[in-house]
């Protein structure tokens, strides 16, 4: 059925070329074939929307460069693409503005048939790609094993294609890397427009070979160290080694839930406080942002004097964090150790710039995926006729800082990456080097 659902849908492109998309829009799959003249319409809306909604289209890429890029794309437009092969193409043109807060995206690509979708977990690491979980290949491959290729390309031309059409933050990679770790299912089917089959050219136990993938019967994420269930807030102190450790996966707590979060980091700053500890881990990992009113409180707990949070150029709604705000009487002392990866993204990338510019903590981990600028206040626009959809960013958002480049995440301090086979066995390799700082720290105390 899908077969004839797609010739017919070709036929009625040819007869029907100025009829408008929608009519079949709300049922279409992936695979739908529109009418020309609905994806060119839909392309123009996109770049419209782009150019004159976002509020630095041509901070990381130039005017004609980025008019370059858009005709070239839009060339790649004809009567036979499928709706996702659409998307694909819209996708590099947004991309190319290196905005972590705009996209372009079809509800489709989270129902793809699980034919076309790749079927095992992987993980991108130094620029090589590692079996998490062969799901049903557990037979033939097994977690560790390096892919060489997918259905015959090599996988450095793979990465580099896909990154191209992921969304960053200015020349940071970091975010697009974890992108593509968590969507590789999607991602690589879209860069192979779709194929119901995957071959892969492996590595497994020193030999390589090439094996035909059987599909996957589910695609749940593999969960690792720092998954911490539903507990995005978590506190557990060691009082043997004066050690706390406060877990903040993140700040989504607005309006009416702020005071949750409130409570929540009073009563453990209280209990630090009572408890005389002299070692904070702050682990924000994984912390994609949320509301800057929980990640300036939480400043205000390490800060050693006033700071201002924002730019003066900000949302009158945020006006109070355009002034000073004053640290907390029982503010903890001592430096925090602040573990990040690349994940941290837009109000996370706010807290740790102002960490990193104050010198407010020692920051351990890989470079977060934000830094401390980036573009929000995002409006979502359905396309008219496919109705794929373009987040866009409409406002710029940045904090104090000064000194920080606006092509890069936060650098750690101390930067330490996770291999492979420490995702695999659950050692984190970020957490027990930041407890190893604290216990040199303390030996020399003694000392």
């Amino acid at each position: 059925m899908k077969l004839l659902l797609i010739t017919f849908l070709g036929v009625f492109t040819l007869l029907s070329c100025s009829k408008k998309a929608n009519d079949f829009s709300s049922t279409a799959t992936i695979t739908t074939v529109f009418p020309l003249q609905a994806y060119q319409e839909d392309y123009k809306q996109m770049v419209e929307l782009l150019v004159e909604k976002h509020p630095k289209p041509y901070a990381f890429i130039s005017e004609d460069s980025l008019s370059i890029l858009i005709e070239d794309q839009y060339n790649k437009i004809n009567d036979s693409i499928s709706l996702g092969r659409f998307i694909w193409i819209c996708e590099k043109v947004v991309a190319a503005v290196q905005c972590g807060h705009s996209a372009v995206w079809t509800g489709q690509l989270q129902n793809l048939p699980k034919a076309m979708r790749f079927p095992m977990n992987v993980r991108f690491h130094k620029e090589k790609l590692y079996i998490m979980d062969a799901k049903t290949n557990a037979d033939k491959l097994e977690a560790g094993d390096e892919i060489l290729s997918i259905n015959g390309v090599d996988i450095a031309t793979l990465q580099k294609a896909i990154f191209t059409h992921l969304p960053s933050e200015g020349c940071n990679r970091a975010i697009q890397a974890e992108i593509a770790n968590d969507f590789f299912t999607q991602f690589c089917a879209m860069y192979f427009n779709f194929p119901t089959s995957f071959t892969v050219k492996v590595k497994h136990k020193e030999e390589m070979g090439e094996i035909h993938l059987a599909q996957a019967t589910e695609f749940h994420p593999t969960k690792t160290f720092l998954d911490k269930g539903d507990k995005p807030l978590c506190f557990d102190t060691d009082l043997e080694n004066s050690t706390t450790t406060l877990t903040i996966r993140s700040f989504e707590y607005y309006k009416k839930q702020l005071p949750i979060f409130k409570s929540f980091v009073d009563s453990c700053f209280q209990n630090i406080h009572e408890n005389q500890i002299q070692n904070l881990i702050i682990d924000v990992r994984d912390n994609g942002g949320g509301d800057p009113f929980c990640s300036s409180y939480l400043l205000g707990y390490i800060a050693d004097k006033p700071y201002t949070y924002f730019d003066k150029d900000i949302a009158w709604w945020y006006r109070k964090l355009k002034k000073p705000i004053q640290s907390k009487a029982n503010r903890f002392k001592n430096k925090p150790y602040i573990l990040v990866n690349g994940k941290c993204l837009s109000t996370t990338g706010h807290f740790c710039s102002l960490v990193k510019e104050n010198d407010w903590g020692i920051i351990v981990g890989e470079e977060t995926g934000a830094t401390y600028t980036c573009n929000d206040f995002s409006k979502f626009y359905n396309f008219d006729n496919t109705n794929a959809f373009l987040r866009v960013a409409t406002r710029e958002v940045k904090t104090t800082v000064t000194s920080l480049s606006n092509k890069k995440g936060i650098i750690p301090d101390h930067h330490v990456t996770t291999n492979i086979q420490h995702y695999l066995s659950n050692i984190d390799t970020v957490l027990n080097y930041t407890l190893n700082l604290i216990e040199e720290k303390q030996l020399i105390s003694k000392n």
